[in-house]
């Protein structure tokens, strides 16, 4: 007999005898499957060019609020944990305070919507809205504590920025900035504005995963 082949097989007659567990066939056709429904709840999710997911959330008051309330205006959207060091190094550094003026000197009707999908933190709705305010940060703390919203926009890490522009349609999804001078939702606010093409239109955002609530 081929050594190899006599290995293989007294590996698994010692896996019988031991107890160890082999995957059977069966098994890897469940991980397949598993895989492919993890691809399609992706492709699900928003996609830029495409309509903006509608939605409507509490904000840390409880005070509902929908994307409709915002017709005819460019929605910054940006995903924030309290409870997350690159999130909160954003703020603290004062980059998230800058991309709301940067952006608003560009077009004053311009709209930032902070939402929280993180479910440990997001249980917590009023630590989400101080954590704005002792940033200095004007807009509302959004909860989505079943991730709803989240899912429906693919929002994978915090910050992560989608720019809505004024007819509803996604037009940035991704990082806050390139980790350097260049902030992509400034830029992508500035297109709009140009009625120009925004470029990039996606990156990959970075930070901490969102963990959504199982």
């Amino acid at each position: 007999m081929n050594p190899l082949k006599m290995i293989a097989t007294l590996g698994v007659a010692a896996a019988v005898v031991t107890g160890v567990a082999y995957a059977s066939p069966s098994q890897y056709a469940s991980q397949d499957t598993k895989k492919e429904t993890k691809k399609a709840e992706k492709a699900d999710a928003a996609k830029v060019g495409s309509p903006a997911p509608a939605f409507t959330l509490k904000d840390s008051a409880g005070k509902d609020v929908s994307l409709s309330d915002f017709k005819g205006k460019v929605v910054v959207m940006e995903w924030m944990n309290p409870g997350c060091p690159v999130c909160k190094g954003k703020m603290e550094d004062g980059s998230v305070a800058k991309m709301m003026s940067d952006s608003k000197a560009i077009n004053s009707d311009v709209v930032f919507l902070f939402v929280n999908s993180t479910a440990s933190t997001a249980s917590k709705p009023m630590e989400s809205g101080e954590y704005l305010t002792k940033n200095k940060i004007s807009g509302p703390a959004l909860i989505d504590g079943d991730g709803a919203v989240g899912h429906a926009y693919g929002a994978k890490t915090t910050p992560h920025c989608f720019v809505i522009d004024a007819s509803g349609v996604l037009a940035y999804a991704g990082a806050i900035d390139d980790q350097g001078d260049k902030n992509y939702v400034v830029s992508a606010v500035q297109a709009l504005k140009d009625g120009k093409p925004v470029s990039p239109a996606t990156t990959k955002a970075y930070g901490c995963g969102v963990k959504y609530a199982r």
